[in-house]
């Protein structure tokens, strides 16, 4: 059975900004009974940028400076900025990623199978073959994924096509950006060809203000799936 969305394909729906980190959810996209699925996930320069508004980042920063300084009073100045810097660090676009993917595939049945999609100015598979889902494998991939960092453009065309050719009925495209290697139309396209009668369904994620929202909802819905986006 494919995965199940919290959201109706025909509806772009805002996941709230205190959307929890929960095994078998992806932002909001629910895959715990996904037999197979695949994800196809930006590493691009701008998913090292920060999340939120400007003004959202400013209390940021300010609760930063100051947890960072009263943990620098009690325990010396270098713990106390170690402390500042992992707590804005976790606030990056790729760290929310990191964690929502983690706690995804701990979330997947026994048995299902998956695959990871890369992609900034090149696209990278995480293996030839889809991975079955088991404590072992995801934790192995959760160990990798931690290591992941971000720069470089938006192939996404590359790595939408890339998630084709794997074995997924269902695919899961996270992006905060316009593609560089492709127009939106000419994506469109592709999945068309590619995916003629639907069979294969397409899950959307947009992380950021500057997502392309009107893209990725029609991504989704000419594919069976559901967009949410992240801001």
């Amino acid at each position: 059975m494919g995965s199940r969305s919290l959201v109706s394909a025909d509806t772009a729906a805002t996941a709230s900004r205190s959307m929890r980190l929960e095994p078998g959810f992806f932002f909001g996209h629910d895959v715990r009974e996904s037999r197979s699925v695949t994800y196809v996930l930006d590493l691009s320069g701008s998913m090292s940028e920060r999340t939120g508004t400007v003004v959202e980042q400013v209390g940021k920063d300010t609760a930063a400076d100051v947890g960072g300084d009263m943990l620098g009073g009690l325990v010396g100045n270098d713990l106390g900025s170690a402390a500042k810097h992992a707590a804005l660090s976790m606030d990056k676009k790729v760290e929310l990623v990191k964690d929502h993917l983690s706690a995804s595939l701990r979330g997947l049945p026994d048995g299902a199978q998956f695959n990871i999609v890369l992609f900034s100015g090149g696209v990278q598979k995480l293996a030839p073959t889809m991975v079955t889902a088991s404590t072992t494998t995801t934790t192995l991939v959760g160990a990798f994924v931690s290591r992941l960092q971000a720069g470089g453009a938006t192939s996404m065309r590359s790595a939408v096509e890339a998630g084709f050719e794997t074995e997924a009925d269902d695919i899961m495209v996270l992006t905060d950006g316009l593609p560089t290697d492709a127009t939106p139309q000419q994506i469109l396209a592709m999945v068309s060809e590619r995916n003629p009668d639907h069979r294969r369904r397409v899950f959307t994620v947009g992380v950021g203000s500057d997502q392309a929202r009107t893209f990725l909802s029609q991504l989704a819905r000419d594919n069976g799936g559901a967009y949410l986006e992240y801001e």
